[in-house]
């Protein structure tokens, strides 16, 4: 079951990732800087958690996003924050528009109702993985 589930979410990322290749970015960049356009700026450890990425898969995230110019990092006392630059802010309303393109690719191929169905079940798993721990 594993290497099935591994499988298709490689084959979900690369179809995702296609529609970011013009901005050298790849889907979890993209979601990142989202999460930073919806909220404006988040603790880097919240990002961690809503992405559910190892905290030292943020921060090379986030470095390599500021070598950019997409991203700031804003130190109040020990907690980080992360907002999006200029550039970033410019750029991300383009990047929500490719993300809706994927997806809507996604349901073309799959068909809207498995995508609904699949999006559901993984997160009720997920939440029960969580529990479990």
């Amino acid at each position: 079951m594993h290497a099935i589930l591994n499988s298709f979410s490689r084959d979900v990322t690369r179809l995702f990732d296609r529609y970011f290749k013009e901005f050298k970015l790849t889907t979890p960049f993209v979601e990142l800087l989202i999460h930073l356009h919806q909220e404006g700026k988040l603790p880097q450890k919240e990002l961690s958690e809503r992405m559910n990425l190892a905290p030292s898969t943020i921060t090379r995230f986030i470095n390599k996003l500021q070598k950019r110019g997409l991203v700031e990092k804003k130190m109040n006392g020990r907690m980080a924050y992360i907002t999006l630059a200029d550039h970033g802010k410019h750029l991300v309303p383009t990047l929500i528009q490719a993300y809706k393109k994927a997806e809507e690719t996604l349901q073309n191929k799959l068909g809207e109702k498995f995508v609904h169905t699949t999006e559901q079940l993984l997160m009720h798993g997920s939440e029960q993985l969580k529990r479990s721990r």
